[in-house]
């Protein structure tokens, strides 16, 4: 082999050699804690960008910045003191819609910062148990519920949620034994894009539900999160785009579950297991490139390669946790008042 022929081989063998043992992109996570001196658990948060945040949580509590963390509006909901807030969805610093958990059902909506809230849902039937809330555009959203007569339970907005109707259960699948949403973080349900949404369950199945025209008609598909009992199943649901997304669970009373997240790439129809740590996870985020966060007990979980393997980055006690649009900046919220604010930092 003559000498020019040996640094042609010499070079391709050490591209292809750098290219098989190029280390993936680690990251840590910074973290400011905000201490607003309340107890209540949060477990509702709405991200609009890196400056207005909405939460709420228990005892009819809601908060809101709008200036990225450096002053907080905490307040209650009037006459909702004994309604715990577990999803809430805002449009822009004026305007956002809230849901309770539990009996009675509620939904309120503001136009003005959260200095006068309107009810725009009410039922005091106890078999209705809404989850979450979400919006495809200013006009367009859902609120979804545990099953109500073996069929999820699902009321539409077309007027921004000023008033809702409920969707026929004849375009939704029935229901399996014991079926029902998590009210964990408000995720068990997203949409994306102009009419895509994702409802997770759990109990006997862990399965997703999906629409591709904002309601009007539903599928319904296995995943191979934990499931089998009552507070097993899918706690939240992440998605990229149409395609690319995460269902993350697992047991809420088990800390470290098997089979707690798992990911497609075709829309929700198929799903598989994710590697790596093992932990109950009560809420997700889909940050920029190809990475999500889950969060729980444990802390917050890190994937880099779209929810096919994931290590644990921090410890800290969290429900809820989303990312702006650019991914530059998160929230997150959790037990006794905590809310924060999250960096992700490339090692």
């Amino acid at each position: 082999m003559n000498l020019k022929n040996y640094f042609i081989l010499f070079f391709i063998v050490s591209m292809f050699y750098s290219c098989g043992t190029r280390q993936k992109k680690r990251y840590s996570i910074e973290i400011e804690h905000f201490h607003l001196q309340i107890n209540n658990n949060l477990r509702g948060l709405s991200v609009v960008d890196k400056n207005i945040v909405w939460a709420s949580g228990t005892n009819g509590t809601f908060l809101l910045t709008t200036d990225g963390g450096k002053t907080w509006k905490t307040d209650t909901v009037a006459d909702a003191g004994m309604l715990d807030f577990r999803s809430i969805y805002a449009f822009d610093g004026e305007n956002a819609i809230i849901v309770s958990a539990g009996a009675p059902a509620r939904v309120y909506k503001t136009n003005d910062g959260g200095n006068f809230w309107t009810m725009t849902f009410f039922s005091n039937d106890p078999a209705i148990f809404l989850d979450a809330v979400a919006f495809w555009d200013e006009e367009h959203g859902l609120v979804m519920g545990d099953p109500f007569e073996g069929k999820l339970f699902l009321l539409k907005t077309n007027d921004g949620g000023v008033s809702w109707a409920k969707i026929s259960a004849d375009s939704i699948p029935a229901g399996m034994i014991s079926e029902g949403g998590f009210a964990a973080s408000g995720t068990c349900m997203v949409t994306k894009g102009d009419d895509k949404a994702w409802i997770g369950v759990g109990s006997d199945s862990a399965r997703v539900y999906q629409t591709d025209n904002q309601g009007r008609c539903w599928e319904v598909y296995q995943t191979p999160i934990l499931c089998g009992s009552e507070m097993k199943g899918i706690y939240s649901l992440s998605f990229k785009n149409g395609l690319q997304g995460i269902a993350v669970g697992g047991e809420w009373n088990v800390k470290h579950p098997a089979q707690s997240k798992a990911f497609t790439i075709d829309g929700g129809q198929t799903w598989a297991l994710g590697k790596g740590v093992g932990s109950y996870c009560s809420g997700s985020c889909f940050v920029k490139e190809d990475i999500f966060l889950a969060c729980g007990q444990s802390g917050i979980d890190i994937s880099t390669d779209g929810g096919r393997n994931w290590e644990n980055i921090n410890d800290l006690h969290l429900y809820g946790i989303k990312f702006d649009e650019t991914g530059s900046v998160g929230y997150a919220t959790g037990p006794g008042g905590r809310i924060v604010k999250l960096w992700l930092v490339e090692k």
